[in-house]
């Protein structure tokens, strides 16, 4: 009997030193014994000795302790009896319970039945997250489950499943990384060297992987099968990233053609106020449709060496373009070449023709807006008159707009202003809806409908200064934009 006596006080020695030689950095007796109640008897138990605690915030703190456990607990225990197939109710319960137990002072331990519930459950959605291929999500699930739950029997086969996910996303990222290395070099030709480096090394990747997957043991598991047969995606995503490199180039022409026809005249002409003649002009655009057919020439070329990467539907597109933009050269040259008309038109605004077919680049929707057609003039006594081309396609609610530097009044019409005196013996109708006016912006309103043709003239009043300046601009929608 004695014997049996000295074996228990033996026993409770050991648990009273086990229990208390557990590492509390405070030094309050009130906050250790409460931790100690907490893992020997439960998280509830240590709620009378940390009542005990004199200081509030303190006192707050860790019976605050104790709400989160049990809110914790809540979370597992609100699975019980959830049908196999909510899968988000399970993954949302364990996440919170995760959360709750990652709040508690380190020094706290769970009871050995939440602790075991907490494992098996988070290792279920573990491996459900690996099936899906939320491999990031699972990794980090996990590693947060095994702070809290420790090494548990319930995570045996799961860490074997997250160590193999490891390793592919390590070598998929490795061969990404040097995608994007090699997606940001210059030369072209470098460029597309490392890509083709990259992809040659993806079938040894592939099959490093299968291997991998194999001894690991649980190869044959949803979580591993799945990312193995998915990473052969990175070679398909890599090759796209290639692809992606010669439609770059390719739209690199195209852009270089509508810059072109974009291209204003340098310098001064040599008319009036240093104004560009017809026939300056007209040179302009024979040089802008040179330079936009040798443009396109390079494009050809540069297709006929890598016949086997760049699609004709790419030529094609880029074609078009040249095609639209050529046929609109043509009909400013038409215009200009009908000289004796057009003299008498006023003076000229560059470039000639503007549309959205040509927008200002990073512009869409109704902030779309063209390029802009810019006139100007110094030592000016009276009303002067301007002419100028748009292209707007049927059916568009473009709207014209003309903006100035000064308040000056402006005028538009949808025929030849020649002089004022003509304006109102014509009885000419201004378009200008100035109900819509912005500041020193005329807009005219759904000008596809309004001019007559593609030609528009208009008139800029005298104003208190001997010079002027302004553009001209189409915009998908000048209200709305305004607005």
């Amino acid at each position: 009997m004695k014997k049996a006596l000295v074996i228990l006080m033996t026993m409770v020695a050991a648990l009273f030193f086990s229990c208390e030689s557990t590492q509390v950095n405070d030094k309050d007796p009130a906050v250790g014994k409460g931790v100690t109640a907490w893992n020997t008897r439960g998280p509830d138990a240590a709620t009378a000795y940390w009542t005990e605690i004199k200081e509030p915030a303190k006192q707050k703190k860790y019976l605050n302790y104790v709400t989160v456990y049990n809110a914790g607990k809540a979370a597992l225990d609100s699975t019980d009896g959830v049908k196999a197939s909510n899968e988000a109710k399970y993954l949302s319960a364990c996440n919170t319970a995760l959360a709750k137990f990652g709040a508690l002072d380190p020094n706290l331990k769970l009871p050995a039945s939440v602790n075991a519930k907490g494992a098996t459950l988070t290792a279920e959605r573990v491996e459900k997250l690996l099936a899906a291929q939320k491999v990031n999500d699972a990794i980090t699930m996990y590693n947060k489950a095994v702070k809290i739950y420790g090494q548990h029997k319930a995570f045996d086969k799961v860490a074997k499943e997250v160590e193999v996910n490891r390793q592919i996303l390590a070598k998929r990222n490795n061969l990404m990384a040097q995608a994007d290395k090699a997606n940001e070099i210059e030369n072209f030709d470098q460029k597309v060297a490392a890509y083709d480096a990259i992809l040659a090394k993806c079938p040894a990747e592939e099959a490093a992987v299968a291997d991998i997957a194999k001894k690991s043991g649980v190869g044959d598991e949803a979580g591993v099968s799945v990312n193995v047969k998915a990473f052969k995606k990175v070679r398909q995503d890599i090759a796209i990233q290639r692809e992606g490199a010669f439609r770059d180039r390719v739209y690199t022409y195209k852009d270089q053609i509508g810059e072109e026809f974009a291209r204003q005249p340098s310098g001064k002409g040599s008319g009036k106020d240093g104004s560009f003649t017809l026939e300056e002009v007209l040179a302009h655009y024979q040089e802008v449709e040179k330079n936009m057919d040798k443009i396109y020439q390079e494009l050809l070329d540069f297709a006929a060496a890598h016949q086997q990467d760049v699609g004709q539907d790419i030529i094609d597109d880029v074609k078009s373009q040249k095609n639209d933009l050529n046929k609109k050269i043509a009909q400013v040259n038409r215009e200009i070449a009908n000289k004796k008309e057009v003299e008498s038109r006023g003076k000229v605004v560059m470039p000639l023709m503007i549309g959205l077919f040509n927008p200002v680049p990073g512009t869409k929707g109704n902030d779309k807006k063209s390029r802009p057609a810019k006139f100007s003039a110094n030592g000016v006594k009276n009303n002067e008159y301007w002419w100028g081309m748009v292209s707007i396609p049927k059916g568009q609610m473009n709207d014209l707009v003309i903006t100035l530097k000064d308040n000056r009044t402006v005028r538009v019409f949808n025929q030849n202003t020649k002089s004022g005196k003509l304006i109102e013996k014509n009885n000419l109708q201004d378009l200008v809806s100035r109900s819509s006016r912005v500041g020193n912006s005329w807009p005219v309103l759904n000008a596809g409908s309004q001019l007559n043709g593609s030609n528009y003239y208009f008139e800029i009043q005298k104003g208190k200064t001997d010079s002027y300046s302004g553009e001209v601009v189409v915009y998908s929608s000048f209200v709305t934009r305004m607005r």
